[in-house]
C-alpha cells in the first residue's frame, strides 16, 4: 500500500509548482529538506515563465554554494543550463526579429543611456557592433554552457548566468531599445570587461533585476 505522505521528489515538485503559481514563495529548504533556511524568493509572479525558471534554478545553486553543499550545487547545474539555454533561444529570436530594423534600411531605435546603464554599458560605449558579432557571441555562450555542464566551474557559471538573466530581464522590460543595446552587451561580455554584478550576492542581484524590470517597464 502506498503512503499518503508525498515522497521527497514529489514534495519538491509540489513546492516548485506552488511557487510558480504564486501560491507560495520558494525557499532553499523546499528544494532540499536539509538545507538551511535563506531569504525566500518572492516578487516573480508576473515574470515570464522561462525567465522565472532560470532565476529559480540560479537561486537553488546559489543557496547550495552559500551553505557549502558543493555536490548539491553541482547537481543543480544541468537544470540551470537548460533554463539558460532556453533564454538564449529567446534572446537569439528577439535579435533576429529586430535585425531588419537594426541593421536594414529602417532607422534603428536610438540607444538609451538609461537602459544601457541597466546592462552595465557606459554612456561612451553605445555604438553597436555588426549583427554577425552578436550572433557569434551567442553561439559561444551556448558552447560555454555545455562545457560548464560537463565540468562545473561555479565562478564562471555565476558570471555567465548573471549576464544572461540580466540581458533577458532588460529585453523583456524594454524590448525595442534593448534590441539595439544587446549586441553591445554581448560584445562587452565576450571581451571579459569587468561587471560589478558578478561579485554581488544572489539577493543583491535579484533585487537589482526586480528594480530594473520595474523601472524599465514603467518608462
Amino acid at each position: 500500500m502506498s503512503s499518503i505522505v508525498p515522497g521527497p521528489q514529489k514534495k519538491i515538485g509540489e513546492e516548485i509548482d506552488a511557487a510558480r503559481s504564486g501560491a507560495k514563495p520558494l525557499s532553499a529548504g523546499d528544494l532540499n529538506a536539509s538545507a538551511p533556511r535563506v531569504e525566500e524568493l518572492t516578487g516573480l509572479d508576473d515574470w515570464p515563465e522561462t525567465l522565472r525558471a532560470a532565476v529559480e534554478a540560479e537561486y537553488a545553486r546559489a543557496a547550495a554554494l552559500d551553505s557549502n553543499r558543493r555536490r548539491t550545487a553541482d547537481s543543480s547545474v544541468s537544470e540551470l543550463v537548460a533554463c539558460l539555454d532556453t533564454l538564449l533561444d529567446e534572446i537569439t529570436d528577439h535579435l533576429q526579429a529586430a535585425k531588419p530594423r537594426l541593421f536594414g534600411k529602417a532607422t534603428p531605435v536610438e540607444p538609451s543611456p538609461e537602459v544601457a546603464a541597466h546592462l552595465g554599458i557606459p554612456p561612451d560605449d553605445l555604438t553597436p557592433p555588426p549583427h554577425r558579432t552578436a550572433v557569434r557571441t551567442l553561439k559561444q555562450l551556448r558552447t560555454q554552457l555545455k562545457d560548464l555542464e560537463a565540468a562545473p566551474d561555479h565562478s564562471r557559471l555565476t558570471r555567465l548566468t548573471t549576464f544572461i538573466i540580466r540581458l533577458a530581464v532588460v529585453l523583456d522590460a524594454a524590448p525595442d531599445t534593448a534590441s539595439t543595446l544587446a549586441p553591445i552587451a554581448l560584445s562587452r561580455y565576450s571581451q571579459g570587461l569587468p561587471d560589478p554584478q558578478w561579485t554581488a550576492t544572489f539577493p543583491e542581484k535579484l533585487s537589482t533585476w526586480q528594480n530594473t524590470r520595474r523601472t524599465l517597464t514603467n518608462l
